[in-house]
């Protein structure tokens, strides 16, 4: 019988073979740098993470992330961030990366209303009955406006950049009857009672398109007007709204009532609404096309975020992935950004694991709070005279 004789590189393979089997899985990391991978993340990344494997799932879910810097916090081009303004702080929310900022070094701003957002990160807010004025976040710069009694202005926005030649700031009261506007360089706002036949009821944000102010009525309907011709009159001496349209189909079959939260907002040129009812527990978006009057009901956003508040609503290209396709609500549960998912048709955050069904949350939406994104670019934001 032949002798034996081992063979060196099979001996080899088993040994490396048998180190192979006595390392640990390439996921068996140390919960201690798991966590630290886990701060870096945005909150979509996060929720991915978590997924990986089953070991995982036991990293805490961060309530909130460490407050940044502020320069950090308003980085230009950064993801929409929700402002809500206290009697004496400032709180800004980022529900992409789960970050949280108080800001308590803001006299400037102690004791006002925050009444809307727009053109990047300036806000209009107003102090007393008659105080109004403009704050830029980022530059933290403020511009008095002409007083206006703002006890009956119920919705705001306006047209531009405040620094801009063609900026316009329009406020409506509650019934949307009696309109306020405000041109660059004028040093009173102009007053114009509209026709009282309807009851229009406005909650949200209005939204200026070219030389038109569109407001969306709590039931559903839109109404709008040119505010730069104001030629409209009617016989009574009444103004008149040059569009109206009625509210999308699908909305006539929910039960009485069912609406609890409007929202209007631009995308491309166009106005998409959004609609949250809390007995129909689901959320509706339509796209108005203006030529013919009506509503078409949008199934997907695609790659792209909305933003809903009172104060404001932002359509937004999704930088992240998994954050696209989503409503943003202006409330966190937990600290975790709440979101309704056009794919699920369910509200979820992040960092919940299981979604909900029922929107409790709806009726409970912050009523003075506005979406802000700092511009990309260079900007050169000084104080000025309205």
């Amino acid at each position: 019988m032949a002798d034996y004789v081992p063979d060196p590189a099979r001996a080899e393979e088993q040994q490396q073979q048998q180190r192979e089997e006595q390392k640990p899985p390439w996921c068996d990391l140390l919960p201690e740098l798991l966590e630290l991978v886990s701060l870096r993340l945005s909150a979509p990344d996060f929720s991915s993470f978590r997924r990986v494997c089953a070991s995982w799932r036991s990293v805490p879910n961060p309530a909130l992330r460490p407050p940044p810097p502020s320069a950090a916090f308003f980085r230009p081009g950064g993801t929409p961030i929700l402002a809500t303004v206290h009697d004496d702080f400032c709180a800004f929310f980022d529900p992409i990366h789960n970050a949280a900022l108080r800001v308590t070094d803001l006299p400037e701003l102690a004791g006002s209303r925050l009444r809307a957002a727009g053109a990047g990160d300036w806000l209009l807010l107003s102090r007393g009955r008659w105080e109004v004025f403009f704050f830029n976040v980022s530059a933290r710069v403020t511009v008095r406006l002409p007083d206006l009694d703002m006890f009956s202005a119920a919705v705001a926005c306006f047209s531009g950049a405040p620094d801009s030649p063609g900026c316009t700031v329009i406020t409506a009261s509650h019934s949307m009857l009696e309109i306020h506007v405000l041109k660059r360089g004028e040093s009173a706002w102009t007053f114009r009672e509209f026709e009282h036949k309807r009851s229009y009821t406005a909650n949200c944000a209005p939204v200026t398109l070219g030389e038109s102010c569109y407001f969306l009525r709590s039931k559903g309907h839109a109404v709008g007007f040119n505010y730069e011709e104001w030629e409209d009159v009617g016989d009574d001496g009444y103004y008149y709204y040059d569009v109206y349209v009625d509210r999308p189909e699908p909305l006539r079959k929910w039960r009485r009532g069912g609406i609890d939260q409007c929202y209007l907002a631009e995308d491309d040129g166009e106005l998409l609404a959004v609609i949250l009812g809390y007995a129909e527990s689901r959320v509706s978006v339509f796209r108005l096309d203006l030529r013919a009057g009506t509503w078409r009901k949008v199934d997907r956003l695609e790659n792209k975020m909305m933003f809903v508040s009172q104060g404001s609503s932002l359509v937004v290209d999704a930088t992240v992935p998994g954050a696209g396709n989503k409503i943003y609500l202006p409330k966190s549960r937990g600290g975790r950004g709440i979101f309704y998912s056009l794919a699920a048709n369910r509200f979820h955050t992040f960092l919940d694991d299981f979604p909900w069904r029922r929107s409790e949350f709806i009726k409970d939406v912050k009523p003075s709070c506005a979406w802000i994104q700092v511009p990309a670019g260079a900007r050169n934001i000084r104080p000025f005279t309205w």
